[in-house]
């Protein structure tokens, strides 16, 4: 049976103010989880609230008083927010051994004519603080290992020395793709588990059935790993570590991490190996006099500030501009790299003079674990309290109560800020998503522009809309995050267009989501965002400068809303990652129909770029080495 294109468009009657249907308030309610008339309510009021019977009993006395001799008093009835009462009804309801006090709460409340969102809500929040450690599913596997192998992918330019300097010329050149392409099968007819890119690189990396790592795109700091530098890697070249660093010839990688000048590679044995650029100490191998190596070297894992390495094994990494992040097996996270914007997540930047005009940060060498979970006072309190701010201006926070025991599933860097989701439990509990760093546009989600210097606990995911449809991804683009739940939904926060406004907290992306597109992958780039859905429908929206939307020849390269791919359709895409300049896909191919989609596929041969190559070589650097540069003496010259 062949996969529809997109989802089934029904001609029903429009029954909600916003233009929906019945048969998308039976999806919503569907996947949501709750009933028909409660989801029928929430979309109807439209935040203006409705009347109910509970609050009309209690304050109908009050406010009719209130608005006697107003104009209109009559039609100002005792209001209430249908979705604020139904959240309380929820968040109050008795549950097991907590049902005679939350009974209690809910009669004493009522004795004292006070709102039930009050006691109750404090009474939940106070039940989740004393909870102790979660049962996690654990160990947290490889990305790589849940990911179906699929055929490699790339639109947007393979010229890597143009992004974010210049912009593609009038005439594209075959190296300068439109649309989703395949990169050289004739040199590549293997299958990825992987690709890696991130929003600021301009380099990328793949990673096959058989542990192999490619590499290929920008390679000024010497990021590829190679030996040498170079402005751009073309073709996707066969990465390696010398054996003598690694004690085995047989080096399996299962992960990697790419950020804009540096790269990271996980192997199976939980090792992590790093090259490029080390300013920041984004590298992690504990060497702050070396700013940059050609040549991969082990980096330091250590828990805690310990002097001898930690015997973890490490799965899952990512790096976001100068920052790089870690996640262990058992879901422990670990940073190194810049510490400018709190993107460490150990509680402070440590900024300081360096000279006049000139401020350094307290930048961390080797990766080290962090284990502090925050929430915000007024969230500790069920959200019933205020916020109240430190000397700085910032919302005080507060640890978590299991704040060292919470462990994570997955983690994602953008430029300049990370967004992480909790590993999922055999209690049922329902995982937490976490963000830090720089707050620009709202890209953290917690509705302020302001960093956060630990991860902060986003309590827009902690409603019970989310029980049966819990957060499972999110990734991290320049400026903006997406987190993907169970039922294939996407919430967007943070902006990735230089116009229009940004979105200051989580927002569902209604495009996809009343339309009953069940979104499989998703990715952020520099300026686009993706989503891949499990029908063979793939979307994108932004400013795609270098074709990297994938519209195809002569279409636009912006969107403000998404927009079909249409070179993608019925091509089920397994996995997708964003960088800056170019985007990249992995495809499926197991059946007939597969190959009848990957067939209608433009592709791109090794000799359709042998000259572009020739001229990279040419220009060609020489080693940066293993060790810093030595600094030049100054002396008095030679005497006449």
């Amino acid at each position: 049976m062949p996969r529809p294109r997109k989802s089934s468009g029904n001609e029903t009657t429009v029954s909600l103010p916003s233009g929906g249907t019945s048969a998308d308030l039976q999806h919503l309610s569907t996947h949501l989880g709750l009933p028909l008339d409660v989801v029928g309510a929430v979309m109807t009021c439209q935040g203006m609230g409705v009347r109910t019977s509970r609050s009309s009993a209690r304050t109908s006395g009050a406010t009719d008083a209130g608005v006697a001799g107003t104009a209109g008093g009559e039609a100002i009835a005792a209001m209430t927010n249908v979705w604020g009462d139904w959240m309380t009804e929820e968040m109050t309801a008795p549950t097991d051994s907590n049902a005679a006090v939350a009974t209690a709460n809910v009669a004493a409340s009522d004795a004292d004519n006070e709102p039930t969102d009050a006691k109750p809500a404090s009474s939940a929040a106070a039940t989740t603080a004393a909870a102790g450690p979660r049962a996690y599913l654990l160990p947290i596997e490889p990305r790589s290992a849940n990911t179906k192998p699929g055929l490699l992918l790339q639109t947007g330019t393979l010229d890597a020395t143009i992004p974010g300097r210049g912009s593609v010329g009038k005439v594209p050149r075959l190296l300068d793709l439109e649309c989703p392409t395949r990169l050289f099968p004739g040199l590549l007819g293997i299958k990825f588990v992987a690709v890696v890119t991130s929003a600021t690189a301009c380099h990328s990396v793949g990673i096959t059935q058989d542990g192999q790592a490619y590499g290929w795109g920008r390679n000024e700091s010497g990021q590829l790993g190679l030996g040498y530098s170079s402005p751009c890697i073309p073709v996707p070249t066969l990465l390696f570590i010398d054996a003598s660093k690694t004690g085995s010839s047989q080096v399996r990688f299962v992960s990697a991490g790419v950020g804009k000048h540096h790269t990271l590679l996980v192997t199976d044995e939980g090792a992590v190996y790093a090259t490029g650029g080390n300013k920041c100490g984004q590298l992690g191998i504990n060497n702050e006099k070396l700013e940059a190596c050609d040549r991969f070297r082990k980096s330091v894992v250590v828990d805690y500030g310990a002097d001898e390495e930690d015997t973890v094994k490490i799965v899952h990494a990512s790096c976001g501009e100068n920052i790089s992040a870690l996640l262990s097996s058992t879901g422990h996270l670990y940073t190194a790299g810049s510490s400018e914007f709190g993107q460490l997540g150990n509680g402070e930047t440590g900024e300081h003079i360096i000279a006049a005009g000139k401020l350094g940060y307290a930048n961390c060498q080797k990766f080290i674990r962090r284990d502090v979970f925050v929430q915000s006072e007024a969230e500790e309190k069920g959200g019933m309290a205020p916020s109240t701010l430190d000397a700085k201006g910032k919302v005080k926070c507060v640890p978590l109560g299991d704040s060292s025991s919470i462990r994570l599933a997955t983690v994602s860097c953008g430029k300049n800020h990370i967004i992480a989701v909790e590993a999922p439990s055999s209690d049922g509990e329902l995982p937490r998503v976490f963000s830090w760093g720089c707050g620009d546009y709202g890209c953290l989600g917690h509705v302020v522009q302001a960093d956060e210097y630990m991860p902060r606990l986003l309590s827009s995911f902690r409603g019970p809309m989310f029980t049966n449809n819990p957060p499972v991804e999110a990734v991290a683009g320049s400026n903006c995050s997406l987190v993907r739940t169970k039922n294939g939904h996407v919430y967007y926060m943070g902006k990735h267009r230089s116009v229009g406004e940004a979105t200051m907290r989580p927002t569902l992306i209604d495009a996809l989501a009343n339309n009953g597109h069940v979104v499989t992958a998703i990715g952020a780039g520099s300026q686009t965002v993706f989503c891949s859905t499990a029908n063979g429908v793939t979307v994108s929206w932004g400013h795609g400068n270098h074709g990297e939307l994938g519209y195809g020849k002569g279409e636009n390269k912006s969107s403000a809303k998404p927009k079909f791919v249409n070179t993608l359709d019925s091509c089920l895409v397994t996995s997708l990652v964003c960088g800056m300049g170019h985007t990249l896909f992995l495809v499926r191919d197991e059946d007939a129909e597969d190959a009848k989609a990957i067939k209608k596929l433009p592709k791109l041969e090794e000799a359709d770029v042998a000259q572009f190559v020739e001229q990279m070589k040419s220009k060609k650097g020489g080693e940066t080495g293993d060790e810093p540069p030595k600094k030049k003496q100054r002396g008095k010259g030679k005497k006449s």
